[in-house]
């Protein structure tokens, strides 16, 4: 039998035709207007003032919404400033075409404490990403903590405030601009960045569909404080007339007696340890037999090394990394030495902070549930934060959700060999996080692997690697293979020995353009300077007397003040035995 359709029936199919062509014009017409610079100027422009303040649980005013046309150099965003009740600042750049419907955090590190969105989210905005960056809800450098005295608002936001509701307002503005929500939303960042992405997985799980959490951080050690002295390097290693008991050069000459005890543990010989866990060195190994002299360690100096492996956490292989992070550079005349920051001071009550900041939650079945992925990342030779605790906590996340089948299709773990603190160092460290992160959320590829690159000096990649798919492969050195945690990665081939260019100069003045150019502090660069000095002498294997001769012929007239400023200190450490 056959019906009849009524007049009716027709006419509201009529209407609803008319409503699919009106809607499909509509949204034609703003897909037309994304492209055109005046209107997208005008769209950009009306996202100020108040219009998100009632967002729940995240009052937004936006400061200022600006139109940048494309350059060289970047391309054409809506750039956004604003502010969440009362005081948590954030950038959100908005690509003006190409968005690939996703939206991206990035987290901050140290103390935060100032919106860098251009510097975290420049090649994620050229890849089509929403990008935003907070300054955790106060104004600092990335050590002080003078932010921190009675501004109980301030460490809450600092502690899990932040993150989540500069989030939902990055997402709400997102929507308003492109007339859509976004499809996917990811977390990526270091040390407290890692701390955040952490802290969103436990407390805020509906926030992200996928979180890359690398080498997390907490304002207080785990559980009980640990005491000062071992905690803080500058305790136990400075002496009542403020002379250093274990100086930057010895931490060099310890560094390749663990590698050459150590290297072939993994099965090749490379330089990098693949388990420092496995690594049996005793610095005792080192100790002079006699007078003191460049190549051994006097009893105190021994033992200092012991505390810093025992109480500092270090990893053997990480000796490289303890020069200016745990160790005081040379002292220039009438200078007066300067203690190194220590961040767990001057923060508040040990108890309260590990409150308000702890990542260490292992219960992850909300995140897990709403189809939330998780990729922890940590540095086998992290100088900055000790690597065994992310091991812990994933293994007690393992044990909290069921075991490895209930844990590994959502959350895996990755330790890299040879890697120091975010990314840098001997091993393959550069890693296409976003990709892996994609493939798993969006098309179900879990990563069994990682696959990282080290590339070569003076290659364009960033500090973390996000450029890397646009860098040309002529600029890698070698790559590995990094397996999940807890399987062992394969090591593959021993890649050449890489050719040394460049002068001395060159090195200097590459360390400098590469860390000023990634907002390090000054102290940092000059770190940064003199480490990338060590590491010059190492790979040449020159001697005291090579490399003291190699510094006296750099024409310093044509480096910069800070550049001067590291070759004196070079020269007075290597004066030194």
């Amino acid at each position: 039998m056959k019906f009849a359709i009524s007049p009716l029936r027709r006419l509201g199919r009529a209407v609803l035709a008319v409503l699919v062509a009106l809607l499909s014009a509509a949204a034609a017409t703003h897909s037309q207007a994304q492209t055109d610079p005046v209107d997208q100027a005008e769209a950009c422009r009306s996202l100020e003032g108040g219009r998100f303040q009632d967002l729940p649980g995240a009052p937004t005013q936006v400061v200022r919404a600006t139109y940048r046309p494309a350059t060289t150099e970047s391309a054409a965003v809506c750039a956004v400033e604003g502010y969440v009740n009362p005081t948590v600042n954030f950038g959100l750049l908005l690509p003006a075409t190409g968005w690939n419907g996703k939206y991206l955090v990035r987290g901050c590190g140290g103390s935060c404490g100032s919106v860098l969105v251009d510097l975290a989210c420049k090649w994620h905005v050229r890849d089509g990403y929403a990008c935003l960056h907070t300054d955790m809800g106060h104004r600092s450098t990335l050590s002080d903590n003078n932010w921190t005295a009675n501004n109980l608002q301030g460490l809450v936001d600092f502690g899990y405030r932040a993150t989540h509701v500069t989030t939902v307002a990055g997402k709400a503005i997102t929507e308003a601009f492109y007339s859509r929500a976004p499809q996917k939303s990811y977390f990526f960042a270091c040390s407290t960045g890692g701390r955040q992405g952490l802290v969103e997985a436990q407390r805020f799980p509906q926030d992200f569909d996928g979180i890359i959490a690398i080498a997390p951080a907490s304002m207080a050690p785990f559980g009980e404080r640990t005491p000062a002295s071992q905690f803080d390097v500058d305790v136990f290693n400075v002496r009542a007339d403020g002379t250093s008991i274990l100086p930057n050069r010895k931490a060099l000459l310890v560094h390749r007696a663990v590698v050459e005890r150590c290297d072939v543990n993994d099965g090749v010989k490379d330089g990098l340890i693949g388990d420092p866990r496995q690594c049996k060195f005793d610095p005792a190994e080192l100790q002079c037999k006699g007078s003191d002299t460049s190549s051994c360690l006097t009893t105190e100096q021994v033992d200092v090394v012991r505390k810093i492996y025992a109480g500092r956490g270090a990893q053997r292989g990480s000796e490289f990394n303890w020069i200016g992070n745990y160790l005081r550079n040379a002292v220039l005349p009438g200078e007066k030495s300067r203690a190194i920051p220590y961040l767990g001071d001057g923060r508040g009550d040990p108890t309260v902070i590990d409150t308000l900041n702890s990542p260490n939650n292992p219960d992850l079945r909300p995140f897990k549930a709403r189809g939330g992925k998780l990729i922890l990342v940590h540095g086998w030779a992290d100088q900055s934060v000790a690597p065994l605790p992310t091991v812990d906590y994933y293994e007690t996340v393992t044990r909290t959700m069921g075991g490895a089948d209930a844990t590994l299709p959502f959350a895996r773990l990755f330790m890299i060999p040879g890697m120091d603190h975010c990314a840098g160092g001997k091993g393959a460290y550069a890693i296409n996080y976003m990709a892996a992160l994609e493939d798993w959320v969006e098309r179900g590829q879990a990563p069994d692997k990682l696959v990282g690159i080290h590339p070569k000096p003076g290659s364009p990649l960033d500090y973390f690697g996000t450029n890397l798919s646009r860098v040309d492969p002529k600029h890698f050195a070698f790559s590995r293979e990094h397996a999940a945690y807890p399987q062992r990665s394969p090591v593959g081939k021993v890649p050449p020995p890489q050719a040394i260019t460049g002068s001395l100069a060159d090195t200097l003045t590459s360390a400098e353009t590469f860390a000023a150019g990634s907002a390090f502090p000054r102290r940092s660069v000059l770190n940064y300077m003199l480490k990338a000095l060590w590491e010059r002498f190492d790979r040449e294997d020159w001697s005291a007397d090579q490399a003291k001769a190699a510094l006296a012929a750099i024409p310093t007239a044509g480096l910069s003040a800070l550049a001067r400023d590291a070759v004196s200190r070079m020269q007075l450490e290597l004066a030194q035995n």
